[in-house]
């Protein structure tokens, strides 16, 4: 265990270990990202990273009578990513973001209407109802961009952040709380869509 996190901890940083039924669940900011069960460490992963995990050799973890967790999701990693940092890093990033994103999207599923929402108001609802996105699952499946431009098109008096409102709602975050990387990814998506639509970009 403390051979596994000390190199993780190179990796990736702030990485904690607390024992979890018959192993040890391995976190970063409390996100379980990995498991080690009888001396091995294996990687949280769904969908298409699964998918690119099993492509390079991983193997999922097998389930015992006496495990509490869903361990299907749990990955054997081949030496040809643990052997090689920069590849084992990027899957950890990702094996991560995928924990993150799956904890929004089941704190946004509990929410309906769109003021629910952090950062959006009543009126922000309202005018969103004005271009026909009447909640919550309609936003999240629409995007910002698409919201946002939708609200361009119908001649509202919009901004940036307005923009920035939506996108750290999606995030279930106040806006103040949005990174700067994550601003400029955005804003370059925007960006990118308004192109195509034909509009002026925006600058930050």
């Amino acid at each position: 265990t403390y051979l596994i996190r000390k190199k993780l901890d190179r990796l990736i940083k702030d990485v904690t270990v607390n024992s979890l039924f018959s192993g040890y669940g391995f976190y970063q900011n409390n996100h379980l990202f990995g498991i080690m069960q009888s001396g091995v460490f294996y990687l949280r992963a769904e969908g298409d990273l699964a998918q690119q995990l099993e492509r390079y050799g991983a193997a999922p973890c097998l389930a015992s009578s006496n495990n509490a967790l869903s361990l299907s999701r749990y990955y054997r990693l081949p030496q040809t990513i643990t052997e090689n940092d920069i590849l084992y890093r990027e899957f950890l990033h990702q094996s991560i973001e995928q924990v993150k994103q799956q904890k929004i999207d089941f704190q946004l599923a509990r929410k309906k209407r769109i003021k629910e929402l952090p950062n959006l108001s009543i009126k922000h609802e309202r005018l969103l109802l004005k271009v026909n996105i009447t909640d919550v699952n309609q936003l999240r499946r629409i995007g910002a961009e698409k919201a946002y431009i939708l609200a361009k098109k119908q001649g509202f008096s919009i901004n940036l952040d307005f923009y920035w409102n939506l996108v750290a709602a999606l995030k279930n975050i106040h806006v103040s709380q949005l990174p700067e990387a994550q601003k400029e990814h955005a804003l370059a998506k925007l960006n990118n869509y308004l192109r195509q639509e034909g509009l002026r970009s925006e600058k930050a």
